[in-house]
């Protein structure tokens, strides 16, 4: 047992090695601001967000601007392997190698916090950001986020985005779809992630009362798929959503049958959570 594993050590050092070489390959690669690398501006800002610390990091990536933008995709994309994954739980259980990689998790966000810091800056990444909704959900969805990050000039790609074929994809891209137009930006979240102690905080996709109205607004759409989208998103949300009931009843009578099939059905599921909300009526006692 012994030989075997000095035998995993090793292979797995071989590993680590071949992933040092590359990350310098690509750290060569990186665009620069005040001699520091925009990976290290992007831990940077990772650790700092949002508080007013993270204002120096910040400024770094716009002053970098459009440069950024490769580098941010790759991070938006990555993805960790099986064999990465299986050494870091490695690293983690041994006291002897003091390593620690950055994992996909996290360059996933500090990325999608760069894009909220890059704003319109980014908007040279929506081509890419746009194919990238025609991949797996959770692909799809990271997406959404950088694209609603860029701001107003997402919207187009969003509204094609509720024609997805996903129903998550299709809900989320009405939301973020009628947030951008009404001048509002994503919900924020506080998690705790298993390898830190601390809290992040992250975007979240999300729908508040407050988002009601514009969702209202987008069942007048020209666009069916954006009504359909709309509508699914308003089921969803049946908890928030009665104010958007007099709409629905109207999108009975679209002329589009999958409109008039989510509209339906949301209006079922508001109704159904008012309902519940009734208190039992008693019975007259004789």
């Amino acid at each position: 047992m012994k030989g075997r594993s000095k035998k995993a050590v090793f292979v797995l050092f071989g590993v680590a090695v071949l992933g040092l070489l590359s990350w310098g390959w690509l750290r060569a690669r990186e665009p620069v601001y005040q001699s520091r690398p925009l990976s290290s501006w992007l831990e940077e800002l990772e650790r700092s967000w949002p508080d007013p610390g993270s204002e120096q990091s910040a400024h770094a990536i716009r002053e970098i601007g459009a440069d950024a933008l490769p580098y941010l995709m790759a991070g938006l994309k990555a993805r960790d392997s099986g064999l990465k994954l299986k050494f870091a739980r490695f690293l983690r259980d041994q006291n002897r190698i003091k390593f620690r990689f950055r994992m996909a998790e996290e360059k996933r966000a500090s990325a999608l916090k760069a894009f909220f810091v890059l704003g319109p800056k980014a908007k040279l990444a929506i081509p890419e950001l746009s194919r990238m909704l025609d991949e797996d959900r959770d692909t799809a969805l990271y997406a959404i986020i950088a694209l609603v990050n860029i701001g107003k000039d997402s919207m187009p790609v969003l509204a094609g985005a509720c024609g997805h074929t996903h129903p998550d994809v299709r809900e989320c891209a009405a939301v973020t779809l009628s947030q951008l137009a009404s001048g509002r930006g994503l919900y924020t979240a506080s998690r705790f992630r298993p390898d830190r102690l601390d809290s992040v905080t992250e975007f979240a996709l999300g729908c508040g009362r407050e988002d009601i109205p514009g969702l209202i607004a987008n069942l007048s759409d020209p666009r069916p798929a954006v009504r359909r989208a709309t509508a699914e998103a308003l089921g969803i949300f049946f908890g928030v959503a009665e104010s958007a009931i007099p709409e629905l009843t109207r999108l009975l009578e679209d002329p589009d049958e999958g409109v008039r099939k989510a509209a339906a059905k949301a209006f079922k599921e508001i109704n159904a959570y008012q309902d519940s909300l009734k208190p039992p009526i008693k019975p007259h006692a004789d």
